[in-house]
Order: C-alpha cells, then sequence, then structure tokens
C-alpha cells in the first residue's frame, strides 16, 4: 500500500473512533430550558411563571390551577407607593365576637394606600365595621332588584361605575332602594344597611394574594389592604349559591376583611389553590351558611350573570352588592336542624 492510501486509510479509522467514543458519554438533562454554559451567574431572581425555586416538587401534579399556587410567600410582600404606616379605626364597638389585631391593623388604614378621593371613599365603606341592626334577611331577589336599580340610574345617565367606583357624593344614590327581603316584603334598601344572606359555600379563598395571577409574582394585593400580598392581609371572598354546586355566575359575593379577623375565620378557604396555604382550613365546600354585615356596592366592578357577556370589569357572579364587611358567620348544624354560630360548629369536627 502506497503512502497516499496508508494516510487516507488511518484518517478514515480515526474519524469513526471519535465518532464511537463520542456515542459513548452520557446523554445530557433533560431541561431542554437550562441556561447554556455562556449565560452569565447573576442571573435574573424573578421566577419563571410556571415554577418558583422553593415550589413543591411536583407542583405540576398538584392539580391545583393556576402557575403560582405553589409558590412560597414573597420576602417583599407590600407594594404601596408611598407606603403607608397607620393604624385602623374601628370607630365603634368592635361587631366580630373573638375578633383580634393583626399586624394589617397596626399598619393599614381604613382607606388604605388610596391616593384619588373615589378609591378612599369606596376603601372606607369597604372597612366599615359600624353598620347598625336590626339586620334585615335578603335573597337573590333582594340582590337582583337592588342591582337593576342601580343600572336604571345608569340608563338614566346620572350614575357611573365599573371601570372605576363612582364619584364619592354620587354613592348617596345607592341608599333607600327599592327591592324585597328574604319574604318578598317591599323594603327599602341600600349601601351601609345591616343584612343577613343565607347560601352555600361555592368557593372561598384569599383572593388578590401572591398565589394567583399570571404575572411574574403573582397578585400584589389590593389597595384597600395597602397592596400586601400575603394571605393575613387580604379578603376572603365567599361565593354563596341558592344551591350546592350551582354555576358561580349565578353567585352572591360575601368579603370577610383581614381587620380584627378571628383565628377561626382564617380557616374559612375551600380554594384548591389558596386551602394548601392556611392551617387547618374548614371543610366548607357546599356548606350551608347564613352570613350577617354590611351591604356593600362594588362600583369598581360590573357584574357577569348566566347567559350574559362578560365585561372588561367583570367577575362571575349575579351582581356586585355584596356583603362586605361580614360581621358574623353562622352554619346550619343538620344534627340540630338550625343554625348554629361557625365556632359552635367548628367545636364538633
Amino acid at each position: 500500500m502506497n503512502r497516499k492510501y496508508r494516510a487516507l486509510l488511518i484518517g478514515t479509522l480515526s474519524l469513526i473512533l471519535i465518532v464511537l467514543v463520542n456515542s459513548c458519554q452520557p446523554s445530557p438533562p433533560g431541561n431542554t430550558n437550562a441556561p447554556s454554559p455562556t449565560a452569565s451567574p447573576t442571573a435574573s431572581p424573578i421566577a419563571s411563571p410556571n415554577a418558583s425555586p422553593a415550589a413543591t416538587p411536583d407542583a405540576g401534579k398538584t392539580g391545583r390551577g393556576g402557575p403560582h399556587c405553589d409558590d412560597p410567600p414573597p420576602a417583599n410582600p407590600s407594594t404601596c407607593t408611598p407606603p403607608i404606616d397607620q393604624p385602623f379605626v374601628v370607630g365603634c364597638t368592635l361587631p366580630i365576637t373573638g375578633g383580634q389585631s393583626h399586624d394589617v391593623d397596626l399598619h393599614c388604614p381604613n382607606d388604605g394606600c388610596a391616593t384619588r378621593e373615589r378609591d378612599k371613599a369606596q376603601n372606607k365603606i369597604k372597612n366599615n365595621l359600624c353598620s347598625a341592626g336590626p339586620a334585615i334577611q335578603i335573597s337573590t331577589t333582594s340582590i337582583d332588584k337592588l342591582q337593576a336599580a342601580v343600572d336604571q340610574l345608569v340608563a338614566q345617565h346620572s350614575f357611573s361605575y365599573g371601570q372605576s367606583p363612582p364619584d364619592p357624593a354620587d354613592r348617596a344614590k345607592l341608599h333607600d332602594l327599592s327591592t324585597v327581603d328574604v319574604n318578598g316584603n317591599a323594603v327599602l334598601l341600600g349601601e351601609g344597611k345591616l343584612v343577613t344572606f343565607e347560601g352555600f359555600v361555592l368557593d372561598a379563598k384569599h383572593d388578590d394574594t401572591y398565589l394567583q395571577g399570571s404575572g411574574p409574582q403573582g397578585f400584589k394585593g389590593e389597595g384597600v389592604n395597602c397592596k400586601n400580598s400575603l394571605l393575613e392581609w387580604n379578603d376572603i371572598h365567599v361565593a354563596l349559591t341558592e344551591t350546592p354546586g350551582a354555576d358561580e355566575c349565578s353567585s352572591v359575593t360575601a368579603e370577610i376583611i383581614p381587620h380584627f379577623r378571628p383565628a377561626l375565620w382564617e380557616r374559612f378557604d375551600s380554594n384548591a389553590c389558596t386551602s394548601p396555604h392556611v392551617t387547618n382550613p374548614l371543610p366548607i365546600k357546599n356548606l350551608r351558611v347564613r352570613i350577617t354585615g354590611q351591604l356593600f356596592f362594588d362600583g369598581s366592578h360590573t357584574p357577569g350573570p348566566c347567559g350574559q357577556p362578560m365585561g372588561p370589569h367583570a367577575f362571575p357572579r349575579r351582581s356586585v352588592w355584596e356583603v362586605h364587611p361580614v360581621y358574623a358567620i353562622e352554619v346550619f348544624d343538620t344534627s340540630k336542624n338550625k343554625f348554629v354560630t361557625l365556632e359552635e360548629w367548628a367545636q364538633g369536627l
């Protein structure tokens, strides 16, 4: 074999040997999103919307909707600008049995961290714990008639809401509206009145927290609660329906505010995303309850009733009239065939 062919043969054998050696190396990790070797060692600390460095290992298998349901609490949960540090003032005898002071009561005032007058006015009403009784028992029909009365004002161009809360002066138009009580008797009701509503718990969740939303860090809390995303700083949103398991678009909303919330009420959470972050959540799904509190008109949103298109500021609910804040919670005890306090019911669990 001449020198030319010998060199060609050696080169070919060398190439085959290199291929065989490389094929024996272990495969790279299956994470195709892993950073390249040239990536900066000081990558952004903001978590991916699909995972968190401290998230549960099987976060994708928990069955809980949303990208943040397994996230750990944020290091800096407050995003109020400018920062607010003022106490909450009840202004009357606290109507909540077993109410106790929390961090939010020491550092977040009645109007939250709102800057516009219309937001300040609405926040103060959201936090009103001084509605006087006796409570009027209402039904979904009562709520529907109240909603229709407000929408008539809108049609007459004398009231507006939805994109933002109504002007503070216009909130007086929310008083003494014609509706009916639970027995169908004609009554005048409106914002600030003490009412009682009976229904079944479709869902209850610590709302507007870091566990919810689709942004990089989840929701950042509400202005009324000084834009703090921790569970204990936010309202517990309760969707109540006439029958167990009905569609949310038929629900009536009740809100348990964080101020002076009893420890037992903190456990009032049935949501698949938020309840795993609550210590010993109560078994309240489809529970028959009776809620007493202030009648409130949420002028920042519009209704999303069944069978109607959802507007840009709507959520699935029959009305934006709410029981907010909640003063008392009762549960129908089937063994006693009557309503008892949440505290008495929970003792039997």
